[in-house]
């Protein structure tokens, strides 16, 4: 069985990254806890039938090992009359940074960036004072630059809708910096909205059209998509608290650090591939993993580029947690274990607790 202490970690990690990622105010839900039964089907299926109703939002949760499904359950709605299924689409919140961290990664190995490289080299309309951060900064939250979301009041600094190009004009005309680059570390959505753009640049596509010919496509991640200013929702993405597609109310666009949306079938496919080495070449993968802060000083056990260890050792467990109003995600990968869980819900405060259901698989994994 895994390290308890892992949970403990994983539970203080979701409450920080879904309290500062969704500023939630709604009141939050009692998970009613059911305990271990005789299986790891009835284990979850009893937890899912004591917290969530067939006809409100709700989450779908896959366990695997070894590259064998042990467990995929789901209940709940992704919208009015459309039952949650493995093909239902979710927004992945902030679990999209590992894929744009893969992204920069991948024209690093084409020898197209250099995670050195300063961001001027790509967005020199930026202020001469960011000339120190690097790509690197970004990726491993250590630019200084101010969180779009977290630090400023987005819904007063930006009108109607929320874009990456308003975000990025906004930093253009206010270029304050909370600290001094590689100094420290301090989570920031627009460190991941500017790879974005990078991305964007050095390809000259869009960041859509590069994920789905780089990343979605050969993948076959077939219900994943960049769900941007000039994306169509499709029918299969789930509505936030199964109500409607605005996050706050507003229309949000802000890809990178946010945006995806992806299906459980996907994020298997996804996750199966990396773990097995399909997605990057062993060194590439080898600097995404390596942790860049020691685990006293990172936001949790350490930092790599798109992940967070959620385990003790910095180094055992990780993945990445997201939330967007009612949206909530998480991935976590043991190593040792060889295994991974997922869960996507639209339920906001009123899903049970992910870290006690990710506890209740893990009594299984052997």
């Amino acid at each position: 069985m895994m390290d308890k202490n892992y949970f403990q970690n994983l539970m203080v990690m979701g409450i920080l990254l879904f309290i500062s990622a969704c500023n939630s105010n709604g009141k939050k839900h009692e998970t009613i806890k059911t305990g271990v039964q005789s299986t790891l089907a009835e284990t979850l299926d009893t937890v899912l039938e004591a917290n969530l109703n067939d006809d409100n939002a709700g989450l779908i949760i896959s366990v695997w090992q070894n590259d064998v499904n042990l467990y995929t359950g789901m209940k709940g709605i992704a919208k009015p009359y459309l039952p949650i299924t493995e093909n239902t689409q979710f927004r992945l919140a902030s679990v999209s940074k590992t894929f744009t961290a893969i992204a920069i990664l991948k024209l690093y190995e084409q020898g197209f960036v250099d995670l050195e490289d300063s961001i001027l080299d790509y967005l020199p309309e930026l202020d001469q004072s960011w000339q120190d951060i690097s790509l690197h900064h970004l990726l491993v939250h250590q630019s200084g630059i101010p969180d779009i979301f977290n630090d400023l009041e987005t819904h007063q600094i930006i009108d109607n809708e929320i874009t990456n190009d308003k975000i990025f004009h906004y930093f253009i005309e206010n270029p304050m910096l909370e600290f001094n680059a590689g100094s420290n570390e301090d989570y920031s959505n627009t460190g991941y909205v500017l790879l974005a753009k990078i991305v964007n640049i050095v390809t000259g596509n869009t960041f859509a059209s590069y994920m789905e010919s780089e990343i979605f496509s050969p993948l076959g991640m077939n219900h994943s998509y960049i769900l941007d200013e000039h994306a169509e929702i499709t029918e299969q993405t789930a509505m936030n608290l199964a109500t409607e597609h605005k996050i706050f109310g507003r229309e949000s666009f802000s890809y990178g650090s946010a945006a995806q949306v992806s299906s459980m079938v996907d994020m298997q496919r996804f996750l199966s591939a990396f773990m097995t080495g399909k997605i990057l070449q062993p060194e590439t993968k080898a600097l995404m993993m390596t942790t860049y802060s020691p685990p006293d000083e990172s936001l949790f056990n350490g930092t790599g580029y798109g992940i967070f260890y959620f385990s003790d050792d910095g180094k055992t467990v990780y993945g990445h947690t997201g939330g967007h109003d009612g949206f909530r995600t998480i991935y976590a990968i043991n190593r040792e274990k060889n295994a991974f869980i997922v869960i996507l819900g639209n339920g906001g405060d009123y899903m049970p607790d992910y870290s006690y259901m990710v506890e209740l698989a893990a009594e299984f994994l052997e």
